[in-house]
């Protein structure tokens, strides 16, 4: 239980900083690597839960219209692109796994050198 409400608590923590910007998604990601939470694949939960955060905002933006203004956007967007509107959506759910798993990464090697006690010369 105490896993799953960590969990939830990332993935609300990344759902508040889309508010500010993507640039907050790595920045979170990175500072959740750096604490080396105690979990298996720290990097793989920050993805998931950075997906959830992400899909959390995209269901807000579906759900008051009906779906009608958001899926109009969507097709219009597809359509400058050239994509298919699932393609997108799917691309806007993994590009911040994707930053989230790179700096989460990072954030535990960081977090490794700085507590790796430094050689006598």
């Amino acid at each position: 239980m105490r896993a799953f409400l960590g969990f939830l608590s990332l993935s609300a923590a990344f759902a508040a900083a889309v508010w500010l910007g993507w640039w907050a998604i790595p920045a979170v990601a990175a500072a959740y690597g750096l604490t080396r939470p105690a979990v298996r694949a720290p990097a793989l939960r920050a993805a998931v839960a950075a997906m959830f955060g992400i899909g959390g905002w995209l269901v807000a933006d579906w759900v008051p219209g009906g779906g009608r203004p958001f899926s109009a956007l969507l097709g219009r967007l597809a359509g400058i692109m050239s994509l298919p509107a699932p393609v997108l959506s799917i691309a806007t759910l993994v590009f911040p796994a994707l930053l989230a798993w790179a700096a989460a990464t990072l954030g535990a090697w960081a977090a490794g050198l700085a507590r790796t006690p430094a050689e006598p010369s």
